[in-house]
């Protein structure tokens, strides 16, 4: 009961830093203001975590990748995806953290220039940083590692996910018997509605 708890934990754990990072990313991060000349209003662009920065929404696709891999192995190699999953999520707090500084003056010009289909842009006034979805994103990171350790940890003593379905070493169950004897005594009667001595040896 405690390895499934632990094995239940470790795949919560995954799921819920995976599908929150990945959630996250589709956050506006920061939000660019360019002036423009009167009667105009200031451009205002809202930037989302992925266009910030691509690298957290594919670490958290690998770590969300890696669930079903915890699932679906045994032993070392359950060990060798738990640390893919540990380095994925340190990845991801590292990257997320670096989501905390604003783009640089040229990367917002870029972004505003793409916005507006190539049209000049001039000088930037602001960059405003919405630090909370990068914050949030460093914790998803931080479950993930947790999981991932925690596979490294106690991963090979967790059953496989094709366990219950595995014969047992003395045979089949007693049900597979019953209905093999099913079979064998259909298989008699038939032979003896055939007129066959099922007793008989049979010519090879």
């Amino acid at each position: 009961m405690r390895e499934r708890a632990g094995f239940a934990s470790a795949l919560l754990l995954q799921l819920i830093g995976a599908a929150g990072a990945l959630l996250l990313a589709t956050r506006h991060w920061q939000t660019i203001t360019t002036p423009r000349p009167r009667p105009f209003r200031d451009d205002v662009l809202s930037v989302t975590g992925r266009t910030v920065d691509a690298a957290p929404t594919a670490l958290a696709l690998v770590a969300l990748a890696g669930v079903i891999a915890v699932i679906a192995t045994r032993g070392v190699v359950r060990r060798l995806v738990g640390a893919v999953v540990a380095l994925a999520a340190a990845a991801l707090v590292w990257r997320s953290l670096a989501g905390l500084d604003a783009v640089s003056q040229s990367r917002a010009r870029s972004l505003v220039q793409s916005k507006h289909s190539g049209a000049e842009v001039g000088a930037v006034a602001r960059i405003d940083v919405h630090a909370v979805w990068a914050v949030l994103s460093v914790g998803c990171g931080a479950l993930l590692l947790v999981a991932g350790l925690l596979v490294v940890w106690r991963g090979p003593r967790w059953g496989g996910m094709s366990a219950k379905y595995d014969r047992p070493a003395g045979g089949g169950t007693a049900e597979d018997e019953q209905q093999a004897r099913a079979r064998a005594d259909a298989s008699l009667w038939s032979a003896l509605d055939r007129g066959v001595d099922p007793t008989e040896p049979t010519e090879r």
